[in-house]
């Protein structure tokens, strides 16, 4: 990802103006940090809040186009337990549109509902984004978790 993906220009300006990058070793960074993160994979992408809380986690290489959407769902994801709604629709909802048949969107979508629905407590409108979901992604695990 080095080469590729943390050389992207909108990646490092996502990462720039959106986080505070943390670049750790997992075998030789310092164990106090590494363990409690239970890491065992690299590259493992972690979205974490101030409290150092990991809500969202990702593993292995994405191009950029791709990194730039889990940079999305995962600051949203974080947004949440903030009850940051307003912020984590924009997000998700920007995340699905970027590539709305790509490998996040039906993750996207699923992730909206839920955050709708924490914004509204309206089953209909949580519902609304959730039919899109099943619409288009029938078969997706995202579309199998909607009750």
């Amino acid at each position: 990802m080095d080469a590729d993906t943390y050389t992207d220009a909108d990646v490092v300006r996502a990462i720039e103006t959106r986080f505070v990058p943390l670049k750790l070793d997992l075998f030789n960074g310092p164990r106090e940090v590494v363990r409690p993160l239970n890491v065992i994979w690299t590259p493992t992408i972690l979205f974490a809040d101030r409290r150092m809380v990991v809500h969202y986690r990702s593993l292995n290489f994405l191009p950029p186009r791709h990194f730039r959407t889990l940079l999305d769902i995962g600051e949203a994801e974080v947004g949440l337990r903030w009850s940051r709604t307003d912020h984590a629709i924009d997000l998700l909802t920007r995340a699905y549109e970027r590539d709305p048949d790509g490998p996040f969107a039906a993750e996207a979508l699923y992730r909206k509902g839920i955050a709708v629905y924490l914004k509204t407590h309206s089953n209909p409108q949580m519902y609304a984004v959730w039919d899109v979901l099943r619409e288009r992604f029938p078969e997706s695990i995202w579309s199998l978790r909607v009750p």
